[in-house]
């Protein structure tokens, strides 16, 4: 018994060495580290993935006791190995780490992968190596014995805290954009350090000197301006339009497409009776941060992680380019844009006094309204986000036009099959509200004359779900099907009276290129900084890339391929299981992936 405990925890010490020879490899191509801190949060990372290991061993040592489960920890550890190792060549290959999808390609067409026989050996040669290794590291008397078992416990109980200090300064560092802390994170898999923003400012009270309250400004070296990113191609070329448009995004928050109707949304259903609506819209992720993303970007959302990495250097193209044309921007929103460093990616330029956020959607509309400036020559950019149609849907008890209401807030979460028409009621309502100021918004609009020379863009972040698969979804960021992903988009160009109807596939991504194009007069071909297309130029047939909070998934043949649980199902209805069986199709994805990054195949 004594002997398979000193295994045991002998075992967790070497693999927490490994994994953290790993980490060093993964990061050998990453930025140097800029400064003591940074050259601290580099070895701490060695602590976060060593308190996993830690956990997980902990898990597993009932198992490790027993004579016939004893193998297990050495198997799982192998594993552990052989997927770091394989994570690594991806990584160096494509720039992006390993997921379903790319095993499901080895085995779907692994032809297509142009891995020759002779290296598939040599790996396989390799993993048994590897195996062996394990096992000698676990059994073997010259690995380690019970005299070595103190050395191995001090060196498993650092792991905490290198794991406490790496979330310490993550945590300033996410909060403060120190991109010379959070540039290393699309380096490593798996790898999601903790993020807590309410004790970012308690962080840099308790130590100013080392944890300073202010957002990063560090000098980039050429190498650190190179990065994992290359965004954009080329430069948009926009030119400056006599009499420029202004630009008015309204944003709604988890909208789902088929409450836009004139029952709901009476207002929203005549505007869309003078603009341009898209009848199958998808945004870019099942909630907020991607469906914002890929609205902003134009790009597709496995893109976040690394721009969120280094903000200041990547900031929206879109928005860049609106204020070197001179436009005059705003934000009004409910919702909260600092965290995820949302503000610092799409409005690094909006000055202080022209980010207007209100605890509710009223005073962010009547703000709104208030900041019109008829002697203003400047082309405006506004932004609002308004959060009213988010659970648990807040509206003035006037709006509650559809009865009956649920009688226990969130009781779906006790009985996922419950009636789901007091829910969507609920919802409806507060969809009421919003149609009701968004009416005052264009009403007032109207009559100043603003659409005259205003092209805007209305839409969701995402959408909405109330148990249409029956399946027991409810809300958002659970599954990719159209009642989570499926948002309308309404879209009138300056000076537009007559209603057009759009039935191809569009997406988020699409509205950032067609502004550039229509709105700012930009040159530049779109695939040179945009996963989108025109909307008045979709294809017939294309793919798209989702995402929701730890999730991600590919979109073509109205089918769902989750990469990260490897389900695929209709996106019309998740009971319903397809095949994947277009090669062409993914591989024009992966293409889709690596087109922004630096050293992408």
């Amino acid at each position: 018994m004594k002997q398979r405990l000193t295994n045991h925890i002998k075992l967790t010490f070497y693999l927490c060495i490994l994994t953290a020879v790993a980490v060093g490899l993964f990061l050998r191509d990453a930025p140097s580290a800029d400064g003591f801190l940074a050259w601290v949060y580099q070895i701490s990372i060695a602590g976060y993935f060593g308190t996993l290991l830690l956990i997980s061993s902990a898990l597993l040592l009932p198992f490790s006791l027993l004579s016939k489960t004893r193998w297990l920890l050495p198997l799982l550890a192998w594993v552990w190995l052989v997927y770091l190792a394989i994570d690594l060549v991806v990584f160096n290959l494509y720039r992006f780490h390993l997921d379903w999808l790319i095993v499901r390609m080895f085995l779907l067409d692994f032809s297509g992968m142009g891995i020759p026989a002779l290296v598939l050996g040599v790996a396989g040669g390799l993993a048994l190596l590897m195996l062996a290794g394990v096992i000698w590291l676990y059994a073997s008397v010259r690995s380690g014995t019970a005299k070595r078992l103190p050395v191995f416990i001090v060196g498993l109980l650092l792991m905490p805290t290198g794991w406490a200090t790496n979330s310490v300064i993550n945590i300033w560092a996410a909060y403060f954009n120190r991109e010379e802390i959070t540039s290393y994170r699309p380096y490593l898999p798996l790898y999601y350090p903790v993020e807590k923003a309410d004790s970012a400012q308690a962080i840099s009270d308790w130590w100013p000197a080392l944890f300073p309250a202010k957002a990063g400004q560090i000098e980039l070296t050429s190498k650190k301006l190179s990065g994992l990113v290359r965004y954009p191609l080329q430069d948009p070329a926009c030119s400056p339009k006599p009499n420029s448009p202004s630009i008015l995004f309204i944003v709604l928050e988890s909208w789902q497409a088929d409450s836009l109707n004139a029952e709901v949304m009476p207002n929203l259903e005549k505007f869309a009776q003078h603009s341009t609506r898209f009848e199958k819209h998808l945004s870019s992720g099942a909630v907020t941060v991607p469906g914002l993303f890929g609205l902003m970007y134009g790009i597709h959302p496995n893109y976040f992680e690394l721009f969120k990495s280094s903000p200041g250097r990547n900031p929206s193209l879109f928005t860049e380019s609106l204020h070197q044309l001179g436009y005059e921007s705003h934000v009004f929103t409910s919702g909260n844009l600092d965290g995820f460093s949302l503000r610092k990616l799409f409005f690094p330029h909006v000055p202080e006094q022209n980010v207007i956020t209100h605890p509710t959607d009223e005073k962010v509309v009547t703000s709104y309204l208030a900041s019109f400036d008829n002697t203003s020559t400047k082309p405006r950019f506004d932004f609002l986000f308004l959060t009213s149609s988010h659970s648990p849907y807040t509206y003035p008890p006037d709006y509650a036009r559809f009865k009956p209401l649920p009688v226990i807030e969130g009781g779906f979460a006790i009985n996922r099959q419950t009636d789901a028409a007091p829910y969507k009621n609920d919802y409806h309502n507060s969809l009421f509200y919003l149609d009701a100021l968004v009416g005052k918004i264009l009403a007032a609009a109207k009559k100043s004359g603003a659409l005259e020379n205003t092209w805007v863009v209305i839409t969701g972040d995402h959408a909405e779900e109330f148990n249409e698969n029956g399946m027991g979804y409810w809300g958002h960021g659970s599954n990719f099907t159209r009642w989570q992903i499926q948002t309308p988009l309404l879209v009138m160009s300056p000076g537009q009276f007559v209603a057009k109807q759009e039935k191809k596939l569009s997406l988020h991504q699409d509205i950032v290129p067609t502004l550039m194009q229509e709105a700012l007069g930009c040159a530049a071909p779109v695939n040179t900084y945009s996963s989108g297309m025109n909307l008045f130029q979709l294809p017939a047939q294309r793919g798209s890339i989702l995402s929701s909070y730890m999730t991600q998934a590919y979109w073509f043949d109205d089918m769902i391929f989750d990469r990260t649980t490897n389900k695929k199902y209709d996106w019309a209805d998740i009971k319903k299981e397809r095949l994947l069986d277009n090669a062409d199709a993914v591989r024009l994805l992966l293409q889709e992936e690596r087109r922004f990054l630096s050293s992408g195949n």
